[in-house]
C-alpha cells in the first residue's frame, strides 16, 4: 500500500471507532490489529493453515482472546453480487455434546446476516454471541475486522502492525503467568498518542 492509502485507512478506522464510542457512550480501545479479511471461493483446494483460519466453524471470540469485549465487521463487498456463501450466522449456545454441535451442518442460525457494502456489524465478543461464517463458494468476500476492549491496559496502539500483535500476545501470556499483575511503563506514551489522534480526528 502507498502512504496515502495507509493514511486513508487510518482515518477510516479512527472515524469508525469514534462513531462506535459515541453510540455506546463509553471509551473503547483497539486490542488487536485491524485488517481486511478476504475469503475466496476461487480456490477449491484451499486448506486452512491454523484453526483460526477455519472461519466456518462455530466459535466465541473471547474464548480465543479473553480481553476481547466487542467484535466488529465492516463489510466491503455484496452478498449475491461479489460472492456466494459467506453469510454470518449467530448460533445457539453449544449443547452438552460440543463436538457434535460444532459440525458445520448441525447449526441452524438464530440470526443470519447478509453482507452488504458499508454494513457495520458490532457485537459483544462473549459467549452469548457464538457465531460462524458459511463457506464462500464463489467470488471474493471482503470485510474490515476489528476488536475492542474497555480495559486500557490491553490497548493495542499500532493497529496496523500484525507483527506487533504477535509480540503483544506473547507479552500478555507472560503477564498472566505472573498472577495477572501487569506493569505498564508506557501509559504516558499511550495517553500522548490518544490525545494526538483525537486532535487529528477533530
Amino acid at each position: 500500500f502507498s502512504i496515502p492509502q495507509l493514511e486513508l485507512y487510518r482515518q477510516v478506522i479512527r472515524r469508525l471507532k469514534l462513531q462506535i464510542e459515541t453510540s455506546l457512550h463509553k471509551p473503547l480501545y483497539f486490542t488487536a490489529p485491524t485488517f481486511i479479511a478476504r475469503l475466496s471461493g476461487l480456490n477449491s483446494t484451499w486448506e486452512p493453515s491454523t484453526p483460526h483460519d477455519e472461519y466456518y466453524h462455530p466459535h466465541i471470540d473471547a474464548e480465543n482472546t479473553p480481553h476481547y469485549e466487542y467484535s466488529g465487521l465492516l463489510y466491503l463487498s455484496d452478498y449475491g453480487i461479489d460472492f456466494q456463501g459467506g453469510l454470518f450466522h449467530f448460533l445457539n449456545p453449544p449443547s452438552s455434546s460440543r463436538l457434535e454441535d460444532d459440525k458445520e451442518d448441525n447449526n441452524d442460525p438464530l440470526l443470519e446476516i447478509e453482507p452488504r457494502r458499508g454494513r457495520l456489524l458490532l457485537f459483544a465478543s462473549t459467549s452469548e454471541n457464538r457465531h460462524r461464517v458459511t463457506r464462500v463458494t464463489r467470488g471474493l468476500r471482503y470485510a474490515l475486522s476489528f476488536w475492542f476492549t474497555c480495559d486500557k491496559q490491553y490497548e493495542f496502539r499500532d493497529f496496523l502492525d500484525g507483527k506487533s500483535h504477535l509480540r503483544f500476545r506473547e507479552e500478555e501470556e507472560q503477564q498472566q503467568q505472573h498472577n495477572g499483575i501487569v506493569e505498564d511503563n508506557s501509559n504516558n506514551d499511550v495517553e500522548k498518542r490518544r490525545k494526538h489522534q483525537q486532535q487529528q480526528d477533530l
